[in-house]
Formats: structure tokens, C-alpha cells, sequence
């Protein structure tokens, strides 16, 4: 039996699935973070080697059915962080007698994979943080956001969670109309009072997930009809949609390919998702939206892509031994 393994990492887990040749799941494990940026490269490293451990634990299958292994770890983007990636992960699998290719891809075209069984489209993103990705037949891979929770992340968890606990505040201090997001986050979080939030945010062991965690609390209250709530959702919608339009606009090619919506705030919210595609099909009523956010997690999209990549490498390597 040939088994095929995917890793996707970021922000808030780090995800991996074991396939076998039919593409059926044989395993999967989640584990924490893995972006370097949000901790450090040792602490990424180290989350990476244990899901992969993880992974094969559950397993249980002989080293010898190991096949290839496809990783797409966010933070890990330029030619420097991927070698340095995909070198640790050799290294770690030889200590447990598996040598096996290793291949390193984005985010983006795993879950593409996952969503659609190709690796080129559109992939709007948005979970932690928000990014959008476009990848045509060709190869080029061209993209708009994505640029962290100080210089962008619009549509993202992070900015939603952030809008929604700056709301309750300027709330409290009669800035803003009353919003049952007060209620909800002093209930969620055991506070006394609202004022009692202020130690909870800035304490320094809080990640941009704890505050990507309000963006919940958010949604729950847009969907209970909540004015405030609604308003963060629409605005942050309409963001990350001018964003995407700016990719399709700058690659036309794009605009006849579908595009994939991904993440947790995709997914948990509806009222998110309606606003978005509104906004988006207004830009080009003509474009096919696909929703990424309840299929396939990513991590299995990668197993896939390694299955591709390696029938791509040995068709290849046979094509170079019929020419010699």
C-alpha cells in the first residue's frame, strides 16, 4: 500500500492527513500553531515535527508504504524558509528510516487541491488572517493581501475579533450605541465587569489567535440580529472583497477560473459569506464561487498534491531514460 502525507500549518493549528492511493483517509492529526511569525522558528519547527509524529502514530503503518509528503506551512514563504523547512523535515523523517520526497507548496494550492482537484483558480482565505491567492494553468501564482494583522489581514478573525472588542468599549464609554457583544464576551470570559477586558488583552502571553477567538462572538451576535455586530461583519466582507477584485482585476486570466472561499470565518459565518459574494459578483456577476470552507481540509489537498507532484516527477524521470 502506498501511503501519502499532507501538512498544512498556520496560525491557529497545524493539520495532517494520511491518504493512500485511492485518495481515502487512512489518518489525520491536529496539532498547534506552526507559523513562524507567530512564534518562533524553533517553536514552528518543532509543532511541524510533532504533527508528523503525530501522524504516523495513528498510522500504524510499515515505514516501507511511505510515499511522499507535501507541506504548506504559512510564514514559511520565501526560497530561504522553504529550504530551510523542507531540510528539517528530511531529516527528521530519516530518523525514523523514512526517506521519502518532500515537497513544499503554499497554502493556496493545497487547498485548491482540496477543493476543487486542481491546483489552479482563485483561493480567497480567510481564518486568523486573511489572504488571496491566484494561480493559473500556466504556473504563475499571483496574490493580494496577506499582509499580517498590523499592515492588512481585512475579513480576517484577527480583524474581526479586534473591531468587536474595541465595539464593547467605545460601548461602554457611550462612543457607540449599547451592543449585546457586551454581554456576551463578559459572560464568555467570566468578567465582573467590561472594564475587566482591558487585562485580559493586553496580557503578553495573549497570540493574535486569543483575539481571533471575539470574532465568535461576533458572529453569534451579527446572526442574533445585533446592529454592531452586523456592521463589523459587512465592512470587514466588503474589504476582503475589493481585495480579491484587485487580484481578478490585475489577472484576467482568473476571472474564467473558479474561486474558492476558505477559512473559519467562512465557515462559521453565513451572514459573512452572503456579504462577501455580493460584493464580489458585483465586481463580475459572471464569476463561479465555490465553497472551500466545508469540504476537504487542506492537509488532505496536500497529500493529494504530493500524489501529483511524484507521478509528475517519475513521468518525467521515464520520459529522460526513453530519450537516453
Amino acid at each position: 500500500m502506498k501511503v501519502y502525507l499532507g501538512l498544512d500549518g498556520g496560525g491557529t493549528k497545524t493539520d495532517a492527513s494520511a491518504l493512500n492511493e485511492a485518495g481515502e483517509l487512512l489518518a489525520r492529526y491536529i496539532g498547534g500553531p506552526s507559523n513562524p511569525h507567530s512564534a518562533t522558528l524553533g517553536v514552528a519547527l518543532t509543532r511541524v515535527m510533532s504533527a508528523i509524529d503525530g501522524l504516523l502514530e495513528r498510522l500504524q503503518t510499515d515505514v516501507a508504504d511511505m510515499t511522499s509528503i507535501c507541506l504548506a506551512v504559512s510564514g514559511f514563504s520565501t526560497k530561504e524558509e522553504q529550504a530551510c523547512l523542507k531540510n528539517a523535515v528530511l531529516q527528521h523523517l530519516l530518523k525514523r528510516g523514512i526517506s521519502i520526497p518532500v515537497f513544499i507548496q503554499s497554502e493556496g494550492q493545497i487547498s485548491l487541491m482540496a477543493a476543487l482537484g486542481n491546483s489552479f483558480g482563485t483561493l480567497i482565505i480567510s481564518g486568523t488572517g486573511s489572504i488571496c491567492y491566484g494561480y493559473s494553468p500556466d504556473g504563475s501564482c499571483h496574490r493580494t493581501g496577506g499582509w499580517g494583522h498590523l499592515l492588512g489581514d481585512e475579513g480576517s478573525g484577527y480583524r474581526i475579533g479586534l473591531r468587536a472588542v474595541q465595539t464593547v468599549m467605545r460601548s461602554h464609554d457611550a462612543a457607540q450605541p449599547p451592543t449585546v457583544m457586551t454581554g456576551m464576551i463578559m459572560e464568555e470570559y467570566c468578567l465582573q465587569q467590561i472594564t475587566d477586558l482591558k487585562e485580559y488583552i493586553y496580557h503578553p502571553s495573549h497570540t493574535k489567535a486569543e483575539i481571533a477567538a471575539f470574532s465568535k462572538l461576533c458572529i453569534g451576535a451579527a446572526e442574533a440580529g445585533d446592529p454592531a455586530a452586523t456592521a463589523i461583519l459587512s465592512e470587514e466582507a466588503e474589504a476582503l472583497s475589493d481585495t480579491a477584485a484587485a487580484l481578478l482585476r490585475q489577472n484576467p486570466v482568473l476571472m474564467t477560473l473558479p474561486v474558492v472561499l476558505s477559512g473559519s470565518v467562512f465557515r462559521y459565518s453565513r451572514v459573512f459569506y452572503r456579504l462577501f459574494c455580493q460584493r464580489l459578483l458585483k465586481f463580475s456577476s459572471a464569476l463561479e464561487i465555490v465553497d472551500g470552507s466545508h469540504g476537504a481540509p487542506p492537509s488532505t489537498g496536500a497529500a493529494r498534491l504530493g500524489k501529483l507532484l511524484l507521478d509528475e516527477t517519475d513521468g518525467k524521470s521515464k520520459h529522460h531514460h526513453r530519450q537516453q
